[in-house]
């Protein structure tokens, strides 16, 4: 006879903090391109930044009606989960577990008015990682809002490349990856729910785009 009487189709833990990690950076840059705004500020477009789910190439699915640059792009990716070092909880209780995720920051060079294409790209790649550093280690972010189930996050590096099947494109496109270390819980089907506070979003399907309620 079947132990489990709860259908198991709800997201564990670690696609919640996923989910919440883009719309965190979704939330805080469309406040922040309002920022730039209001200070007039040259750079205005740079903060005007998409943000994706699980996709390895969003600027395949990015409509440009304007003619304009559909960059700068943002991804967010789970990349690995594994069980946490030490004690990680009890036998039939939630258990502590580190997931790595990737945070892919997109910036093409061929969109500005003078410069070297490449060494624009690189230049706004790692600009564009700045401000996701800037917002995910912000004190704000500590627990990514979802304190109870977070217990820690790190930022362990960033580097930079080209996307694959674009080494040989006339877009000059550069990548910025940032490396995520989130130790949480993850739950256990006997185990007692943390609630937390979470934010209204939705996900175009097609592309993999996050929207955000203000």
């Amino acid at each position: 006879m079947a132990a489990i009487r709860e259908l198991l189709n709800g997201a564990d833990n670690v696609e919640k903090i996923r989910d919440m990690i883009a719309v965190i950076l979704k939330t805080e840059f469309n406040h922040q391109y309002e920022l730039a705004l209001e200070a007039e500020a040259d750079n205005a477009a740079d903060f005007k930044v998409g943000v994706f789910l699980e996709h390895s190439r969003p600027w395949g699915f990015t409509e440009n009606t304007d003619g304009g640059s559909p960059f700068p792009l943002v991804n967010v990716s789970l990349n690995e989960t594994r069980r946490a070092e030490g004690k990680a909880g009890s036998t039939a209780g939630d258990k502590k577990y580190t997931a790595l995720f990737s945070i892919d920051c997109y910036a093409c060079g061929n969109y500005a008015a003078a410069g070297k294409d490449d060494e624009l790209a690189a230049v706004k790649a790692w600009a564009l990682a700045r401000k996701v550093r800037n917002i995910l280690m912000s004190g704000f972010y500590a627990y990514l809002g979802m304190r109870g189930v977070v217990l820690e996050r790190d930022l362990s590096g960033i580097k930079t490349g080209v996307p694959n099947g674009l080494e040989d494109s006339a877009a000059a496109v550069t990548i910025a990856r940032l490396e995520l270390e989130v130790s949480f819980y993850e739950r256990a089907i006997l185990g007692t729910g943390v609630e937390f506070e979470g934010i209204d979003f939705a996900l175009i399907q097609k592309t993999g785009e996050v929207l955000v309620s203000l």
